[in-house]
């Protein structure tokens, strides 16, 4: 297959990351994929090292409006088969692109969303929704979309290789040239690791965590706890006002964005995110993948990632409720592991690479075989 991958937003989130093992995942299978994406930040980079060809185009401001055009235009020289969309901008680009150029389009929802593109502009021919969770697909059918153009199809990582021996977490090796994670970060060599991989903001926890350091420190004295992903600035100087205030900062630790997330995972004793909520959150999944249970809140899609009591906890978003969970872990070295390995287990079944792509594969050639006047059921 021909396949035209567009997606709105090049920086380092779950979605740009789904697009990037896609992408490349398409490609090692034998079709021939290209990206197109807005200019500079993380994605770009990303699909060049994959070996992806990459076209930067225009999302925003007067120069986005030739953009369709540009793109039903390559769409038609180049023999693409199918459009693959992901966010609202590239599904309106996507919309008018694919009727421009008679092209199916799947569009790919990563993040709950109240707008009309998806209800009334969709082409109705040979086209499809993917919802990364049931959350976002039942969201979608609260808003009218019809139950038989949405498939929930989850994100899968890459930290599950294809061909695995047994469900033991392998160990990862250090990078070439790091030195070990403790030592870089000026931690004691028996330091707890409590990590949060996510953008540094308030709609993923980070406040509510800092409010819970004191109390989590005060019951486990060796707990660290480490911030990994690009930072908001004013939200990180609160971070700090809040554990200053309770004579806790020094527990902090941010890495900014990383390229060894896989290693600095398996560093850490157990991870959390007490976010808002989530759709399909990759940082959950690769925590699993890595066989760490994940202390998470009881919204969005969390609930269909994390299994209450046996690969993680689902909690309420306060830092009481935190800090409850993740003491009530830490303070039991056997139900962690157990926890760990259930974790795996399940993200070895719905969460790997391989699984997500065998879907959309499969979603791709069944919208193909069927006739131009027949949508897929």
């Amino acid at each position: 297959m021909n396949i035209l991958q567009l997606v709105s937003s090049s920086r380092t989130s779950g979605a740009e990351k789904h697009v990037a093992v896609l992408c490349d995942r398409l490609h090692q299978r034998g079709h021939n994929v290209v990206a197109v994406c807005p200019q500079g930040e993380w994605l770009p980079d990303q699909l060049r090292q994959a070996g992806i060809p990459t076209i930067q185009m225009e999302m925003r401001g007067l120069k986005a409006f030739a953009t369709p055009v540009n793109i039903a235009r390559y769409m038609r020289e180049n023999g693409i088969d199918i459009l693959h969309s992901h966010l609202t901008r590239a599904t309106y680009y996507g919309l008018v692109a694919g009727r421009m150029a008679s092209r199916p389009l799947v569009s790919s929802v990563h993040c709950r969303t109240h707008d009309v593109a998806y209800r009334f502009l969709f082409p109705q021919r040979r086209s499809q929704i993917v919802s990364v969770s049931d959350f976002i697909r039942n969201g979608l059918l609260r808003k009218g979309v019809s139950e038989d153009r949405i498939r929930t199809i989850y994100n899968g990582t890459e930290f599950l290789p294809d061909e695995l021996d047994g469900n033991e977490c392998p160990v990862i090796a250090m990078p070439e040239g790091q030195i070990p994670l403790r030592a870089e970060l000026s931690l004691p060599p028996d330091a707890e690791l409590i990590g949060l991989v996510g953008r540094v903001d308030e709609f993923k926890g980070h406040l509510v965590l800092a409010r819970a350091v004191s109390k989590i420190v005060a019951a486990r004295p060796k707990a660290y706890f480490i911030m990994v992903g690009p930072v908001v600035p004013e939200v990180q100087r609160s971070i700090w006002e809040i554990t200053a205030a309770e004579g806790v900062a020094d527990r902090m630790r941010f890495t900014g964005v990383r390229n060894d997330v896989q290693w600095l995972i398996s560093e850490m004793q157990l991870l959390t995110l007490p976010s808002r909520y989530e759709a399909c959150s990759m940082s959950i999944i690769e925590s699993m993948a890595m066989g760490k249970p994940v202390v998470a809140t009881h919204a969005g899609g969390n609930p269909e990632l994390v299994e209450h009591g046996v690969t993680g906890m689902l909690i309420e978003r306060n830092p009481d409720s935190l800090a409850d969970a993740l003491i009530s872990l830490l303070s039991d070295p056997v139900r962690l592991r157990a926890m760990g390995a259930a974790a795996r287990e399940r993200a070895i079944e719905k969460f790997s690479a391989r699984v997500m792509v065998d879907n959309i594969e499969e979603l791709y050639r069944e919208i193909l075989a069927q006739p131009l006047h027949q949508a897929v059921r």
